[in-house]
This record gives C-alpha cells, structure tokens and sequence, in this order.
C-alpha cells in the first residue's frame, strides 16, 4: 500500500509481526468455525493482538502507548483489515483511544493498552452521525445519571464499559463514562452484516462518570470520528489489497470452453478495473492519513472526501470480485463474500455514504460563503 512506503524499521516490524499473528490465529476455517459456534467465539484474537501492543499504536508513550503519529495507528487496519478480525481492535484502539486521550485519564488508558477493559464509544442515536446527541445526562460535577438509547452499537456485546455522549442539563455535550454492569442499562445483542456482534443500548437513570463536557467533549468526539474516517479508509485498501489476489487466482485457475477464465476479454477489462480501484484505494488512505496531520478546521473536508472516494473503490472491488466468482462469490464457504460483507459494513459503519456526502457539502459551502 501506498503509505506503507513510508514506514520505519520498527513500524514495519509492528506490521509483520501483526500480519503474521493475525493470519495464523485467524485463517478462513478457524473464522468460520469460532463465528459458527453457540455463542459465536468473537474474542478468540483478542489477547494474542494485545499482547504485540495493538491497541497503543495510535497514542504516545506520555500516554501509555507506543506511537501516535497516523502512520502507527494506521499499521492496526493494515494488518488486521485482510484477516477480517471481529474483535474490537479498531473501535477500542482507534476510536476509543482518541476519546480516552483527550480526557489525560492514565488508569483508563492503561487498562485500554492493556487489554484488561474494553470500552466501546456508543456516540450516534439516529442515521444522522453528526447530530448533537440526544441522550441526556443529568446532575453536576462527576457523577451523573444518564437516560436515552444507543441503536446498533458495535462490538457493544463484548463491551466492559461504554463511553456515551450525551446532552448535560445545561445543554452541553457531554461524553460520559458507564461500566458494562451499570444498573439501568439494557444491552440488546446481535450480529452484524460482517459477522462482528453489536448491541442496541438503552439507558434508564444508569449511574455515569462525565469525563469530557461543553468544547473539549464536542473537539474529542470530531477528533476520534477523524481518525476512525481515516482508518475505515486504511482498511478498505487493506481488504482490496486481499481480495483482488484471490480473485485473479481465481480466473487463472477456473475454466470454461477449454481455457481460463482469465483469457475472456470481458473478464479481463473487470479486473483491470478492480486493479485500477486497489491503487486508488491504497492513495486515498494515504491522503487520508495525511489529512490527520492538519489542524483541525482544514481536515475534515478531506477526511469525509478520503471516505466517499473508499466507499466507491471498496465498493467496485467487492462487486467485481463476487460477480467473476458467480454464484460462488456469495457463498458463506468462499472467503469472497465475506470481504464483500465487511466493504459493505464499512460504507455504513461511519453513518450513510449519502449522509456523508451531505455534509462535505454542507462544509464546503460554508466555506465558500
């Protein structure tokens, strides 16, 4: 991948080493059969990643890390995208990290390092992802009672605590901190379209720890939702960087007429096509990446432009790949599909592709005006 060229010595250690881990604990049929079991194994990779130091990729070593820069929080996506893990390494060590950064909390950061909790950011209530929350969060100073629903969460069935955002009674955002045991809180669990679980929330006066409030919440939620935009977009050119292999192997391999399907010049245009979407792919995480690296009122133009430009070329790869596999190409046996599965989650993970459209337009007129 493109921004892979630009990796040090120790970072490309850290992406072997992940690769490497991740490909041997977690091949097609060992998947398969842990996500087939009652209940389905979905912490299976979970201590034998954290323990090469994962989730401290995309915080420093002030913060309990062993990174922090876009490019070590990018080597996460990058090696665990192509393996398909459903455990929470990305939403824990990528979305979670960026929040529990902003709040300086050292016990809480070194227990997400370590792997001992997994706190799982419950942030969006409706389509709309970039509305202010509606949860509601009542009482002064730290303690807090929170009320409201939190649809759809993923990884919320494996989650130890949630970190909320919520409307304090002032009418400030808030961004609260609840145990996954807290009284009034109801976890509805179920499985996502890429076989990773989830959990609807809801909330009834449940006891919560306000760890952010008003400006610095409302700058840590833009802050994490920046660089999860950016690892969504590593990873998708992860998984086209997996997927257009198998593929053409594929056409190589099968025969119809007496020869390859590789030599149907039809077929071949497709995979020129899917060649073409995996370079763009691996560029638009690269400028993805890059866009981290500005202040914060110049990157999320880019950002929302890197995410639509991946929907599309995760999009082309994935539609390409399960029509010159046929009927086999959505088969649950054939790996395909399930990277299909996971491109398709993906365009819906950070709100709608139409959603996020709307509001790159929303700020490109704004600056205009």
């Amino acid at each position: 991948m493109t921004f892979l060229l630009d990796l040090n010595e120790d970072q490309r250690l850290i992406l072997d080493t992940l690769d490497r881990a991740a490909r041997e604990g977690n091949d097609f049929d060992q998947r398969r059969r842990r996500l087939r079991a009652d209940p389905p194994a979905r912490m299976a990779l979970w201590q034998p990643i954290v323990e090469l130091g994962a989730l401290g990729l995309g915080l420093t070593e002030e913060q309990g890390g062993v990174g922090g820069t876009p490019r070590d929080m990018a080597l996460l996506p990058a090696a665990l995208g192509g393996a398909l893990a459903v455990e929470p390494f990305q939403t824990v060590g990528v979305t979670s990290a960026r929040l529990l950064a902003a709040t300086g909390d050292a016990d809480l950061l070194a227990g997400l390092v370590a792997g001992s909790a997994v706190p799982v950011p419950a942030l969006f209530e409706r389509a709309d992802v970039f509305a202010p929350p509606a949860a509601r969060a009542t009482g002064s100073g730290d303690a807090l009672r929170l009320t409201g629903r939190k649809p759809a969460v993923r990884h919320g069935d494996v989650a130890t605590a949630f970190l909320v955002s919520a409307r304090g009674d002032d009418g400030a955002t808030v961004l609260a901190l609840v145990a996954g045991d807290a009284p009034g809180l109801a976890r509805s669990a179920f499985r996502l379209i890429d076989d990773a679980g989830a959990a609807d929330l809801t909330f009834t006066d449940s006891p919560a720890r306000a760890l952010l409030r008003g400006p610095s919440a409302e700058a840590a939620l833009a802050e994490a939702l920046d660089w999860t935009l950016a690892a969504l977009a590593v990873e998708v050119a992860a998984i086209c960087t997996a997927i257009n292999p198998a593929t053409f192997d594929y056409l190589r391999e099968r025969r119809q007429f007496g020869q390859p399907l590789a030599r149907f010049q039809g077929l071949q245009f497709k995979a020129a096509d899917m060649h073409i979407a995996r370079t763009e792919a691996e560029a638009v995480a690269d400028v993805a990446l890059h866009a981290l690296e500005l202040p914060p009122d110049q990157r999320r133009k880019r950002l929302l432009s890197a995410s639509l430009a991946a929907d599309r070329t995760g999009k082309t790869c994935a539609h390409h790949a399960v029509q010159l596999h046929g009927g086999m190409g959505v088969s649950d046996e054939l790996v395909i599909s399930h990277y299909a599965r996971r491109l398709a989650a993906i365009r819906a993970q950070i709100g709608t592709t139409d959603l996020r459209a709307a509001a790159l337009e929303s700020l490109s007129d704004r600056s205009a005006a």
